[in-house]
């Protein structure tokens, strides 16, 4: 009896220990570097917007900040490997709208809802975007070229089940006409692919195609956006141009795998609307015009789960589901 009581004793006090050792690391979190996996390719909007923030987030949390692209499958590489990660709070994935898309054109192991969602820190619109050698200065131009010469014109997209294949799919369904889609690993590989002169179009946002635009590389010829977007006044809406359909907002947030304890996702939400209010942060935002918006995890998750309805219903319209 003396033995079995003294065997419970030490696995009571074996128990407690782990458990206040575990209390005790959450509290001290992040106590070493911390990663935050882009499931898109380098380049383009959110692999730039999340390198900035890395800096200044190194010197709110106390620790480095490494940022790691797990492109390819539309986003499906990435987001698969970030779900799959120690719930532990240092890995973080970039949450971003293909998490949505692609779900519903590929047989995948994960959801939205196979991450916590942390925060929401930007939201975009799309464009559509053409070289600047292209026969069609407007959108009216571009459709009536597309149907005299169906299938000719190639949009390139961030991958099959991407957000910007499902852009690019609705413009065609909206306009009535043919094109050839071409997948890339993300909106900025797309994008450098256009000013190469390899694809004719890209549906993605004002920041990725500004540089090429000003180089005078490629002309926005709408946006998709509910009003004109400041970095391009003169540009009109779709909306404006009667397809009322095409609007879209691009949304790029932060999660981590299920089971990362309350506090530390409450920590990193902390970090996330910190870095927002970092002078250097609103100053390279301003100066690349992306617009700030900040979403704590709770809604959110709320929000992906309402968009999520909205992009089944669409790929069925579209003839993109699996």
């Amino acid at each position: 009896m003396k033995k079995l009581i003294l065997t419970l004793t030490i696995l009571l006090v074996i128990s407690f220990s782990v458990f206040a050792q575990g209390d005790a690391e959450e509290a001290a979190f992040p106590t070493k570097p911390i990663t935050i996996t882009i499931p898109v390719s380098a380049g383009g909007g959110t692999d730039l917007l999340v390198r900035a923030m890395s800096a200044p987030l190194k010197e709110i949390l106390g620790q480095t900040v490494n940022v790691v692209n797990k492109p390819g499958a539309g986003g499906a590489i990435g987001f698969a490997a970030g779900a799959a990660e120690k719930p532990d709070g240092y890995n973080v994935t970039a949450m971003l709208a293909e998490l949505i898309t692609v779900t519903q054109v590929a047989d995948v192991n994960f959801s939205y809802e196979s991450f916590i969602p942390v925060a929401n820190v930007n939201s975009e619109c799309a464009t559509l975007t053409v070289r600047a050698d292209a026969p069609y200065d407007t959108l009216e131009e571009f459709v009536e070229y597309a149907k005299a010469h169906p299938g000719e014109i190639s949009i390139g997209n961030s991958g099959i089940g991407g957000i910007w294949h499902f852009i690019a799919a609705a413009i065609a369904s909206s306009t009535g006409v043919e094109v050839t889609h071409v997948p890339f690993e993300g909106g900025g590989t797309a994008v450098t692919a256009l000013a190469g002169g390899h694809v004719d179009a890209v549906p993605v946002t004002p920041q990725e195609v500004e540089v090429q635009v000003k180089a005078g590389r490629a002309k926005i010829l709408a946006v998709l956006a509910p009003e004109r977007v400041a970095s391009f006044p003169d540009v009109p809406t779709a909306k404006e141009l009667g397809y009322e359909d095409l609007m879209f907002t691009i949304f790029r947030g932060f999660g981590v795998p299920l089971g990362t304890p309350d506090s530390v996702v409450q920590t990193l939400s902390d970090a996330f609307e910190e870095v927002l209010q970092d002078p250097a942060i609103i100053e390279f935002m301003a100066e690349k015009h992306f617009t700030k918006d900040f979403v704590p995890g709770p809604e959110f998750g709320e929000q992906m789960a309402r968009e999520e309805k909205i992009y089944a219903e669409m790929a069925q319209q579209l003839g993109l589901s699996k």
